[in-house]
This record gives structure tokens, C-alpha cells and sequence, in this order.
């Protein structure tokens, strides 16, 4: 007997039930696509440049001065995928601070490398805001250098790399 045989028993015959999957499915659509409107898109815009101007994002000279390094080695760490870098429009590039620690800088690389192609502002939300499965801590806060690839996992994970 197949599965839908059991689910339904002889009540129903397999043509009706396909029948009601397909409606209600169809009833879960939306007739027309949502366009972000002018306001939306300003308050989107206005998130990130909060976020953007966050103490611990710093600009690329600073955190270049702060890591040893010039700007156009900077400016190749970004290109590589080695430093996360963010920005909004015409305001130049932040790196966030913790890139400066070498195990929160592994984890950074890490999630650059195995999440290529997946926008700054995403990885950058999805390593500094707090997950469930890590106690409500950021991965950012939570890891330490035995945990580098578990934490990763939990990242890429939430960012759907698998």
C-alpha cells in the first residue's frame, strides 16, 4: 500500500487528495510580486548605515594602521577573500574590529571562504548577531580557538552553505 493509500485510507481516492494538495499549494502564492517601495528601501538603507557607522566597524586606513599592514595589502585581503569589508555607496569601506584577533579573524576567513558569493552584509549579520544553538551569542563572541570549525558550521549553516 502506498503512503497516501495509508494516509487517506479508502476514504478519499489519491486523485482528490492531489487535487487538494495542488489548491491549497496554489492558494499559498501570491497573485503579484512584492516590490520593495521607496520607503522600504530607505529604511534598509538607513539599517545598514547604522550598522555601517558602529564603533567596531572601522575604516580601511585605521584598520589598516591597527593590523601592520598597507592599504594595498588591505585592499588584497579584501579582493582574496581574507577580510570582510562592508559598505554603503560612496562612503568607502569598514572592516569590522574583531578581524584583528587572530582567531575571530580565522573564523571570519573560514565563513569567506566556504560562503563565497554570498553578500558582506550577510556574513557580516550572520557572524556578529546571536544564535540559539550558541546560547544567544554571537558566533563572533562564542569562538575560541578549539572551536573555530563548529562555529563555522553553525555559520554556514545559518547562511544555507552546506
Amino acid at each position: 500500500m502506498s503512503r497516501i493509500h495509508e494516509f487517506v485510507g479508502d476514504h478519499l481516492p489519491c486523485v482528490d487528495v492531489e487535487r487538494a494538495l495542488v489548491h491549497k499549494a496554489a492558494s499559498l502564492c501570491a497573485s503579484t510580486r512584492w516590490h520593495p517601495g521607496e520607503a522600504d528601501v530607505q529604511r534598509g538603507r538607513a539599517v545598514l548605515q547604522e550598522a555601517f557607522e558602529q564603533p567596531h566597524n572601522l575604516p580601511l586606513p585605521e584598520f589598516a594602521r591597527l593590523a601592520g599592514k598597507s592599504r594595498q595589502q588591505i585592499y588584497k585581503d579584501i579582493k582574496a577573500h581574507r577580510l570582510l569589508a562592508l559598505s554603503v555607496g560612496p562612503r568607502g569601506q569598514k572592516l569590522p574590529d574583531w578581524q584583528l584577533d587572530p582567531v575571530k579573524l580565522q573564523l571570519t576567513q573560514v565563513v569567506l571562504q566556504k560562503a563565497e558569493g554570498i553578500d558582506p552584509w550577510t556574513m557580516y549579520r550572520a557572524l556578529s548577531e546571536p544564535l540559539e544553538g550558541l546560547g544567544g551569542c554571537s558566533p563572533i563572541e562564542s569562538v575560541i580557538a578549539g572551536s573555530i570549525d563548529d562555529i563555522a558550521l553553525a555559520v554556514l549553516n545559518v547562511l544555507g552553505v552546506h
